[in-house]
Order: C-alpha cells, then sequence, then structure tokens
C-alpha cells in the first residue's frame, strides 16, 4: 500500500496526515508531491510514515535512501 491509499483509507486530508506525522499542516503540498512521487522523504520522515501507518507504507516506498540500500543488499536466494 502506498502513502495516499493508506491516507485515503483512513479518510484523512493531506493537511491531517501532515499533522499526524508532526509536520506543519502547510507542509501538505510537500506530502503531496512525496505521494505523487514527485519528491523523496527523508530518511526521517519515511521512517515516521512507516511508524504512523503501523508497516502498512513501508520507509523504502517514500525514501531513495531506503530503497538503495535495500538493492544493495543481496537476497538470501542469491547465497
Amino acid at each position: 500500500m502506498n502513502l495516499a491509499q493508506h491516507r485515503k483509507a483512513l479518510g484523512l486530508s493531506l493537511e491531517q496526515t501532515a499533522i499526524a506525522l508532526g509536520l506543519a499542516p502547510t507542509s501538505k503540498g510537500w506530502l503531496s508531491e512525496i505521494e505523487n512521487g514527485k519528491r523523496d522523504a527523508s530518511l526521517r520522515l519515511a521512517l515516521k510514515i512507516e511508524r504512523w501507518s503501523e508497516g502498512a507504507v513501508p520507509a523504502s516506498s517514500v525514501c531513495a535512501e531506503l530503497r538503495a540500500a535495500n538493492d544493495a543488499v543481496p537476497s538470501a536466494e542469491a547465497a
């Protein structure tokens, strides 16, 4: 599940989601850009999103730094 899907499933606006994540209500535009893949979340915000969503939205889905780290870890099948 991605951030937009989770937010909508909870019936929250972007502004309400920003507040729930500890951001200023005016951060809704920035949050919208993260939802639409136009901007990456910082590592710290990505982890907040994952905790807030109780794991439904993986931090790596909104943070390029984590995606790159996940890609660099060899899978157990390759061993």
